[in-house]
């Protein structure tokens, strides 16, 4: 099914009719928790119609996790999925702020208004007179690594982060951008959804997993862009057929610092599409760098305009090529937000807990979280590293790395790893094979042998779990 703008618009202007009766007004937080469906567009833009605040919320939250969102934004609405029902109600049921329900599909919950209704409505005439200061979306952090942060963003930093993206991923008219991220990410939501309309292009979703409809809809769409989570690109290597994306495909985008060196090199080798990195976070952004050199295809690439970042350890500024924090000064940290993170602004810079380098030209390479360097012996060992490394031996699918606590306070490495096909690798030739690029104190101590990681609603590896089942290690050193 194609829709052109002009049909988008007035299924827009029947559905802000219909939130309108509702109650939705100017300014109204609504919660919206939908898959990458035609819905999820429309909603997008009926709120920002309505001048309503959007809160995006991955559909793979479970309750506890959108109960929190609900309550903590004070939202009084919620658009959800038939296939989220069980989850909304249950974060709902001891909440007496959600007052609205408007449901997508099947729902079976006697309060949810039936979403499809919209398309009987009269087009919506109200007035509009967005202010630029005026806050458009709260997006909430995956809470990898402590409590969910959010961040406020008002029309005027979303036209100009979308406006600062397009200076660098530059679509036009006739591109077609596939969107495997869900759009309820901050990376699609501004990347993929607000840029798309800047541009006057066009967009190809496909709510689904399934490999051959995904390749009926890259047949029938015809895609110029993908943008897809790093863990996307891992399983189109693994996948290893060059045919599976059209050849209309000219370029992948992906987000964040995850995505392995190995996997970036093995996907160009069987596609042949270059891959653009962008990263960038919920508090302070949302996009802060973006990567389309193809010659440094590992950076997550320079700074957008207005995004200060500097590499510092503790108060000092590190030279090129040393790893340190990356720290940013961005007109997003508005006063609430600065409030919120006090604890990370020093002398005007926000510590991300990111650990960076920059090479002479300005490009910035991800190395790895802060909290997740493992101390051995004094020295730093980073997981990331240590996790491309492993994945490279024919017999490793996927490798998580993480500390064990000693009693001396250093730490041993134990690596957690996802056989390929089932083939255990043996321990000693796991170590020499490292042995050859790495130091004795970088070999890991332990090997486990695991059939998947736990992950967050994110997709994110919850490191803290693994790090549960390692016994602490006692023993002289």
């Amino acid at each position: 099914m194609s829709l052109t703008y002009k049909s988008v618009y007035e299924s827009v202007l029947r559905l802000a009719n219909h939130f309108n009766h509702l109650g939705i007004k100017k300014h109204t937080r609504v919660v919206v928790m939908l898959p990458n469906i035609p819905e999820m567009i429309y909603t997008w833009l009926a709120l920002s119609r309505l001048e309503a605040m959007m809160i995006p919320v991955n559909v793979h939250y479970k309750s506890l996790a959108l109960r929190y969102i609900i309550d903590d934004s004070s939202a009084t609405a919620i658009v959800y999925h038939a296939d989220n029902e069980e989850d909304v109600l249950s974060a709902t049921s001891i909440l007496n702020s959600c007052e609205v329900f408007v449901g997508v599909g099947e729902c079976k919950n006697d309060k949810a208004v039936p979403f499809d209704e919209y398309s009987s409505k009269p087009f919506f005439g109200g007035p509009y007179r967005p202010e630029e200061h005026d806050t458009s979306v709260m997006f909430y952090s995956g809470a990898a690594t402590g409590p969910a942060k959010y961040a406020k963003y008002s029309n005027y930093q979303l036209y100009r982060n979308t406006n600062d993206f397009l200076s660098a991923v530059i679509y036009k008219p006739d591109d077609i951008v596939f969107s495997q991220y869900p759009l309820t990410h901050f990376i699609a939501y501004v990347g993929v959804m607000n840029a798309l309309l800047n541009a006057g292009a066009s967009i190809a979703i496909c709510d689904t997993d399934d490999d051959e409809q995904l390749k009926k809809t890259f047949k029938s769409a015809r895609p110029t862009y993908l943008v897809a989570e790093p863990s996307y690109f891992k399983h189109l290597v693994q996948k290893a057929d060059s045919t599976f994306l059209p050849d209309s495909m000219r370029y992948a985008i992906t987000g964040g610092g995850r995505l392995k060196k190995n996997i970036i090199e093995a996907f160009r080798k069987i596609y042949n599409l270059p891959v653009f990195k962008v990263y960038g976070m919920v508090e302070a952004g949302p996009i802060l760098t973006v990567n389309t050199n193809t010659d440094k295809p590992d950076s997550i690439g320079i700074p957008l305009s207005k995004v200060s970042i500097a590499l510092k350890n503790g108060k000092s500024i590190v030279n090129e090529e040393i790893i340190g924090e990356i720290c940013i000064v961005s007109e997003v940290l508005t006063k609430d937000l600065q409030e919120l993170l006090k604890e990370q602004i020093r002398d005007g810079w926000y510590h991300t807990g990111d650990l960076a380098r920059v090479d002479m030209d300005g490009y910035y390479y991800f190395i790895d979280r802060k909290a997740y360097v493992i101390n051995v012996r004094g020295f730093d060992v980073y997981p990331e590293q240590l996790e491309s490394l492993l994945m490279k031996h024919p017999m490793v699918k996927d490798a998580v790395v993480v500390g064990a606590l000693r009693e001396d306070g250093t730490e041993s490495i134990q690596a957690h790893i996802i056989p390929e096909s089932g083939k255990r690798p043996d321990d000693e030739a796991l170590k020499a094979f490292l042995s050859e690029e790495l130091p004795p104190y970088q070999i890991p101590e332990g090997f486990s042998y695991v059939t998947h990681f736990p992950k967050s609603a994110t997709g994110k590896v919850v490191r803290q779990a693994l790090k549960k089942k390692i016994k602490p290690i006692m023993e002289e050193i």
